[in-house]
C-alpha cells in the first residue's frame, strides 16, 4: 500500500464508475434474469434513501469504492489486477458496504439474515465490480496499456 496521487485518486474513481455503470449491472441483469434477484439493472426507479435512480446510487458507490481501491493500490500498481480485485470487491463493496454498513444504517440486521440465496448475489456483485474497478485503474495509470 502507498500513497495514492490526486490525479490517480480521480482515475480510481473514474474506474469505478464505469465499473459500476457497466460490469456491475450486466451481472446485476444475469441475476435477475436468471430468478437470483429481484434487483433491476440501470434502474430509473427512486432509492428509498435519496430518492433519486437507483443506478445514480450504484454509480456513486462505485465511484466512491473506485477511490479507497486507488487508495490501496497506490500510484503504480503492479501484478494481477483482475484477482486483487476480486478480493478487494469481496471485502469492501460486498462484505463492508452491503452486509455491515448498509444493515447498520438502515436498522437491519447485518449480513442478510444469513441467507445465503440472498448472500452469494451480493458476493458476486461486489467481486465483478470489484474486479473490474481494480482492472480498469491499472490499464489507466499504465498509460492506457494493459495492466
Amino acid at each position: 500500500m502507498g500513497g495514492v496521487s490526486f490525479r490517480n485518486l480521480l482515475l480510481g474513481v473514474v474506474a469505478g464508475t464505469l465499473a459500476a455503470a457497466s460490469v456491475h449491472e450486466l451481472i446485476a441483469l444475469w441475476l435477475s434474469s436468471a430468478g437470483h434477484s429481484a434487483q433491476a439493472p440501470w434502474s430509473l426507479e427512486p432509492s428509498p434513501a435519496t430518492g433519486l435512480p437507483q443506478i445514480a446510487a450504484v454509480i456513486a458507490w462505485g465511484g466512491l469504492w473506485g477511490a479507497v481501491f486507488a487508495f490501496l493500490l497506490g500510484d503504480a500498481p503492479e501484478g494481477a489486477m483482475t484477482v486483487r480485485g476480486f478480493f478487494l470487491g469481496l471485502a469492501g463493496p460486498a462484505l463492508i458496504g452491503v452486509l455491515v454498513l448498509v444493515p447498520l444504517i438502515r436498522g437491519e440486521t447485518l449480513f442478510l439474515n444469513a441467507n445465503l440465496n440472498e448472500i452469494w448475489p451480493v458476493l458476486l456483485l461486489g467481486a465483478g465490480l470489484g474486479a473490474a474497478t481494480a482492472w480498469l485503474y491499472g490499464f489507466f495509470t499504465a498509460g492506457f496499456r494493459l495492466p
